[in-house]
């Protein structure tokens, strides 16, 4: 008797087909995050501000996208959050809104986080700046998808 060896994948195909067999229907858990797609013709680098449960107000920088690529912002579950948004593209393009967060230029710093970030004495600094974010509500769903254009 020969015994072939199945990869992960196989198996949990054949698990599958026997469950379904049987009536069971598992799915693997919904992933949640804040994710932006560059719908830009060039590069784009964005950056999200949040309020965390105990009322601190963060930014987070800087996610690099391709033209027609999207990446996790943010990994979290977002339901009824006010996202802020801020993004650059290569070919001139700005996202931008009301509300005033710090970022540190790219050029200085490729990632970073900052706390209190509404907070202009904390945006004192080389590479530092107030920048204006667009303030998003991201409604019910666990997730949700901002897209960036020119």
């Amino acid at each position: 008797m020969k015994l072939k060896i199945l990869g992960s994948a196989a198996i949990a195909t054949i698990t599958g087909v026997f469950m379904s067999s049987l009536g069971l229907v598992f799915t693997a858990p919904a992933r949640a995050d804040f994710v932006v797609c560059n719908r830009a013709a060039k590069k784009a680098f964005v950056a999200v501000s949040w309020t965390d449960p105990q009322g601190q107000t963060w930014s987070r920088g800087w996610l690099q996208l391709q033209p027609g690529a999207c990446g996790s912002a943010l990994k979290t579950r977002v339901s009824n959050a006010e996202i802020g948004v801020y993004a650059e593209t290569l070919s001139g393009g700005i996202v931008a809104g009301n509300t005033r967060r710090c970022v540190i230029w790219v050029q200085v710093e490729p990632s970073w986080n900052i706390r209190e970030a509404g907070n202009p004495t904390r945006c004192q600094g080389k590479g530092r700046e107030m920048k204006a974010f667009e303030m998003i509500r991201t409604g019910s769903s666990p997730d949700y998808t901002y897209e960036v254009f020119d």
